[in-house]
């Protein structure tokens, strides 16, 4: 019997792609392509102090700010990591 659903490991991007085909079409009324204008609403509300807009803009233009590997709980201390060694058997 054949396997069902996409193969272990691998992954649909057809959301992303019809995501990306549509941000890349030119607006009529506008002239120009969605995705412009969807960056200009960003910065607009972002002008307007829109908090989570700021943090959009600042995340993209910096990046993210490097979050921390804790264990289970979050008073747990980080995870430090001293040495990894490759050992033959």
């Amino acid at each position: 019997m054949p396997a069902r659903g996409r193969p272990i490991g691998s992954k649909s991007k057809a959301w992303a792609d019809a995501v990306r085909k549509a941000s890349h079409a030119i607006d009529p009324k506008a002239k120009t392509k969605k995705l412009d204008l969807l960056a200009r609403a960003l910065v607009t509300a972002g002008m307007a102090g829109d908090v989570p807009a700021l943090k959009e803009i600042g995340d993209r233009l910096d990046g993210k700010v490097p979050q921390a590997l804790v264990g289970g709980d979050e008073d747990s201390q980080p995870i430090r990591i001293t040495r990894v060694e490759l050992v033959d058997l």
